[in-house]
């Protein structure tokens, strides 16, 4: 007899935030959060509180929609209160900001070849103990942060870190980098616990006495909170099955997700699932996960595909997580086991370039991810490719090589493969739209939107077909499901040029007798 168990309801979302704002990466890693916070978030509701109008009209054109215009048709107090509970919560962290950007300005204007031993005393003894100022082979200054000293200092706040809680429903979500999460749907709850918090695991997990559940939520819930209230949030229903595949099993979730299944193995790629009723158009959800996710890879540190609003919901089920090693110590190069370290995840293996993870059933390897970061040197970014079973599955995420012969190596370990995934969001964004909070000098116009966030066009997609010669290539993560748009800012149109392009290339794959597929929504796929 099954024991009944009470968990969060697959009916409600679990929105991490970071000081009211969605939680991502950089906003993890005390070594940027405060330049974010100082650069994107408060400049940002400074504007909105000068001209609240001004935002509102420029949202109301679906090409805005992406950029830093905040979407809060509520009380413009509120957007002021949370402006100045940042500058007095979040002071330590602009310090640091402060000290960073001070830093810069030194290095930029004393450091023009002689020795760097005298500069240390004109670093702020606030991150003087934090890091090393060097030379690069080209004369060029720069600093290599300690990282995981930044997580020890008061620069690291987890008490900024909650989540709420609300019913899903196919509302439109605003853009998550431009707008704050602020507690408005009915029945929302917010919770503040810390992401490592086991109290996570407890909730979606489940336990198998309600009270003691609804106990712990009540514990962290605002004063006032009924239990009536926290118990609308759960749900005893059956646990769902999921029957062990035949062979190895493809499902596409969805922008990049993609769990790949087979001999009693469980691999799920770059976690970003929808709800039940969250859309019209079929889609998997979290209640098509296995019961285990024995490896969770990420392919690199965007927002779209670190997605803790997913990360925080499956923790109790994962394993191993493979994560690309950062170079170790640059501003934008933030670490990824780091990160979701500090987040509660248990086992975190780096891999670099052609390192793999071995295992009975097959094994992992990890391969160059070139590309899509704005000509930043970011090295915590992978392409990974899945042997399982004899069957092997590249996924190249938004990987953009500068010729296919880059991969030679990777042809060379994989000379057959069965399933290739490719990203073709070959418009991107220009390099300030994200970086531009760590950016140390000012970009022009012209540069800026020549250093773009961009993956393959069709002639580079197709020469890496004619390259691998996949039996299958499937073009994903264009950012258009409906439950991804809020990350992403893509509104789904074939007229958009990413999307044309996609289509070429199925045209011209299918003119050779090859197969190519846009992905949308969800698929199955056997191998």
């Amino acid at each position: 007899m099954t024991s009944t168990c009470f968990r969060l309801s697959e009916h409600v979302r679990l929105l991490p935030r970071i000081n009211g704002w969605f939680a991502h990466p950089y906003l993890i890693s005390p070594l940027t959060f405060g330049l974010y916070t100082e650069h994107s978030h408060l400049a940002m509701m400074e504007s909105f509180l000068e001209d609240p109008e001004q935002h509102r009209a420029a949202l109301r054109e679906p090409d805005m929609r992406g950029g830093p215009f905040i979407d809060h048709a509520g009380d413009v107090a509120d957007i002021r209160k949370l402006r100045d509970q940042t500058l007095q919560r979040c002071a330590p962290q602009l310090r640091y900001a402060e000290a960073i950007a001070a830093l810069y300005q030194v290095l930029h204007s004393e450091a023009k070849g002689a020795g760097l031993a005298g500069l240390y005393g004109k670093i702020d003894p606030l991150i003087r103990d934090k890091l090393e100022i060097f030379y690069d082979v080209s004369k060029q200054p720069g600093a290599r942060f300690m990282e995981r000293q930044f997580y020890a200092s008061d620069a690291y706040a987890p008490g900024l870190q909650t989540a709420v809680l609300e019913p899903v429903s196919e509302q439109e979500r605003a853009f998550a980098l431009s707008t704050p999460q602020l507690p408005s749907a009915a029945g929302s709850l917010e919770l503040s616990v810390p992401f490592a918090d086991p109290f996570w695991d407890q909730l979606c997990g489940g336990m198998s006495d309600a009270d003691a559940l609804v106990d712990l939520i009540l514990r962290h819930a605002p004063t006032g909170t009924t239990r009536s209230e926290a118990l609308a949030l759960l749900t005893d229903a059956p646990l769902p099955e999921h029957p062990t595949p035949e062979g190895v099993r493809v499902r596409y979730f969805g922008h990049a997700c993609v769990l790949i299944e087979g001999a009693g193995v469980s691999i799920l790629i770059d976690p970003l699932i929808s709800y039940p009723g969250e859309c019209a158009i079929a889609h998997f959800t979290f209640d098509d996960l296995p019961a285990k996710i024995d490896y969770l890879l990420i392919t690199h540190p965007h927002q779209d595909h670190v997605v803790m609003e997913a990360l925080l919901r499956i923790r109790h089920r994962v394993g191993t997580v493979v994560v690309g090693r950062a170079g170790g110590g640059d501003l934008q190069d933030i670490s990824l086991k780091l990160c979701l370290e500090q987040c509660g995840f248990a086992n975190v293996v780096e891999l670099a370039d052609y390192e793999e993870l071995r295992f009975p059933q097959g094994r992992i390897v990890g391969a160059p991810f070139y590309g899509e970061h704005a000509d930043l040197d970011i090295r915590a970014k992978l392409v990974h490719a899945v042997e399982l079973d004899g069957k092997v599955c590249v996924l190249f995420a938004d990987s953009r090589p500068p010729m296919v012969e880059c991969y030679a190596q990777l042809k060379a370990l994989f000379p057959k493969i069965d399933c290739m995934f490719l990203g073709m969001e070959c418009v991107g964004a220009p390099a300030t739209w994200l970086y531009g909070p760590l950016l140390q000098k000012m970009l022009t116009r012209g540069e800026d939107q020549s250093r773009r966030l961009d993956g393959c066009d069709c002639a580079l997609a197709s020469a890496l077909q004619d390259f691998f010669l996949p039996e299958r290539l499937y073009v994903y993560a264009m950012g258009a499901e409906p439950w991804v748009t809020h990350i992403t800012s893509i509104l789904y149109s074939e007229d958009l040029p990413q999307f044309r392009e996609a289509r070429q290339l199925e045209a011209t794959a299918h003119a050779k007798g090859r197969h190519a597929e846009l992905l949308f929504g969800r698929c199955e796929i056997t191998l």
